[in-house]
Formats: C-alpha cells, sequence, structure tokens
C-alpha cells in the first residue's frame, strides 16, 4: 500500500518551492573542494607530510641512543682510583703465589736500594722498621699504572706488606688514604714526588699504622744508598 504523502511534502511539489543555494556559496565551497585536491596532489607538501613524522621519530631514537649509551659509559668506566686499586691488589696477590715475593731478598737497605740502580728510572726510597717490628725482607720489580715501579716487601709478623713506588705525576703531597680490595686492605699517600701504595691482609688499623712509621722514617731518612 503506498505512503500517503506529508501535507508539507506535497505542498513543496505542488508548488515547486526549491531553493538554490547563493552563486558565492556555491564558489566558495566548489574552491575549498579544488584547494584540498590541490593539497593531497602536491608532491612537495605530501613529501614533508610524509617525512616529518619519520624525521621527527628518528631524532627521538637518536636522543635515546645517546641517552643509553653515556649512562653504559658511566657504569663501565671506573674512577682511576678504583682502577688502580685492583690493579694493586692484584700484584700483591701475585706476590704471595709461587716464590716470586722479592727478585733481592735481604733486610739491609744498602743492598736492596742499590739493585734498582739500573732497572728504573728513579730511586725509590728504602728505609728499615726492624726496629718497630717492620722488618724490609726484600724487594722486586712490578708494573703499576702502564710502568715499572718498585715493590718493597715487609714483614709485619706473619703478615706481609708490599709497598709500591713510583713518581706521582704532579708531586702534590696527599694524606694517606685507606681502601680495601677483596679481604686486603690498602693504604696510598704521595709524598716527596713520589706515590706509595701498601697492601696487605693486616687490619686497617694495622695497617695505617705501618704507613704512619714508614712516612716518620722517610722524613728523616738518609737519601743516599
Amino acid at each position: 500500500m503506498p505512503e500517503e504523502d506529508d501535507p508539507l511534502d506535497a505542498l513543496i511539489r505542488q508548488e515547486g518551492l526549491r531553493h538554490a543555494p547563493p552563486a558565492a556559496l556555491a564558489g566558495r565551497i566548489q574552491g575549498a573542494l579544488r584547494m584540498a585536491d590541490a593539497q593531497r596532489s602536491a608532491p612537495g607538501r605530501s613529501s614533508r607530510q610524509t617525512a616529518w613524522p619519520w624525521l621527527r621519530g628518528l631524532a627521538l631514537f637518536g636522543a635515546g641512543a645517546a641517552t643509553a649509551w653515556g649512562l653504559a659509559l658511566s657504569l663501565l668506566v671506573l674512577p682511576a682510583q678504583d682502577v688502580l686499586s685492583d690493579a694493586v691488589t692484584d700484584s700483591h696477590v701475585r706476590s704471595l703465589m709461587g716464590s716470586h715475593l722479592a727478585d733481592v731478598a735481604s733486610s739491609d737497605r744498602h743492598t736492596v736500594k742499590p739493585w734498582f740502580a739500573g732497572k728504573l728510572d728513579f730511586s725509590p726510597p728504602v728505609v728499615d722498621l726492624a726496629d718497630e717490628g717492620l722488618p724490609l725482607t726484600g724487594g722486586r720489580l712490578d708494573y703499576l699504572d702502564g710502568r715499572p715501579v718498585a715493590a718493597l716487601v715487609y714483614r709485619a709478623g706473619s703478615h706481609i706488606v708490599n709497598l709500591f713506588v713510583w713518581p706521582a705525576p704532579d708531586g702534590t703531597p696527599t694524606v694517606p688514604v685507606s681502601a680495601a680490595r677483596r679481604g686486603y686492605n690498602l693504604v696510598h699517600w704521595t709524598e716527596a714526588g713520589m706515590q706509595f701504595w701498601a697492601a696487605s691482609d693486616l687490619n686497617a688499623k694495622e695497617l695505617a699504622a705501618f704507613a704512619q712509621r714508614l712516612r716518620e722514617r722517610l722524613a728523616t731518612a738518609d737519601p743516599s744508598p
């Protein structure tokens, strides 16, 4: 059954009431459509629109990668003193293995000190602390901080103290600083243009006392062989 016309629709059809859009409005609509088509087909703008998200993503990735790389370097690169502390500890442990504690075995400083002549480009200060219960037992060559160094060996009861000596880079005196590595205690300081690193399984207080006695004796020692 056909639907009955709405009275208003019937009236519109009968009277021919149709409203065309104003010419200005139609022109604006057509112009907007043409501009949209031109923007979609313009190669330069399309390339920029396509490239910009990609370039921004690449920049963000690069910034993230640089941050991650910097963090990795900060974690991997240790302070120089930490690296040197590990190297001193390694040298001390190696000296206790086998029979390479001393290249020259003597408690006489007048024997130990001249032994280094011609083997090093410096003359290490050598003192004996036998009257302090810390006798000198010998010396050897070692390698630390990228160069040959003197290693002086002292005994404290059943304990061995390795004293590593080599020229300081700038010679500025420093006070003794204690550290610990893998169960061994360390004390290091700079004076008289030399770096001193003592390593032992003595407890920290006893090793600090050794360093203090050594420094006092070095201050009054005869520099001659």
